[in-house]
């Protein structure tokens, strides 16, 4: 049989509503033009006087010349938070798990059950029977 017309406007209308949905992407060029974030005075600091502490001091490394340079930044003229005491950090809580919820079972799955308790039930009748059967005997 040939298609119906509608069952044509529906294919083509669904793929037009879903192309319609997807967002535009941003090419790179864009990103390109966009203008970079202006150093902080940290950044700066961190700049000029990383190099001079590396160059003074050979064979350490990186994290550690990080570290002092950022102990010389706490008393630094450059800082505007000079002489002030550094913000209490909040203690990390452990997130909590979330409740799982039960899954939905196939509709098979009574069967299974029901089939498990019909073998059961035989295996009972059975051993009754052995028994019977022995006490004959």
């Amino acid at each position: 049989m040939a298609k119906t017309a509608t069952e044509t406007a529906t294919k083509t209308a669904t793929k037009s509503a879903n192309a319609k949905t997807t967002r535009p992407r941003k090419e790179k060029a864009e990103k390109a033009d966009k203008p970079k974030r202006a150093p902080t005075a940290y950044n700066l600091f961190m700049k000029e006087n990383l190099q001079k502490y590396r160059s003074e001091h050979d064979g350490m490394s990186v994290k550690e010349a990080m570290a002092e340079v950022a102990k010389l930044w706490r008393e630094a003229p450059e800082n505007p938070n000079r002489g002030q005491e550094p913000k209490p950090r909040a203690a990390k809580v452990p997130k909590e798990k979330a409740e799982k919820k039960p899954r939905a079972t196939r509709k098979t799955a009574p069967k299974k059950a029901a089939a498990s308790s019909e073998t059961e039930e035989q295996d009972e009748q059975d051993q009754d029977e052995q028994e019977a059967g022995d006490s004959d005997e």
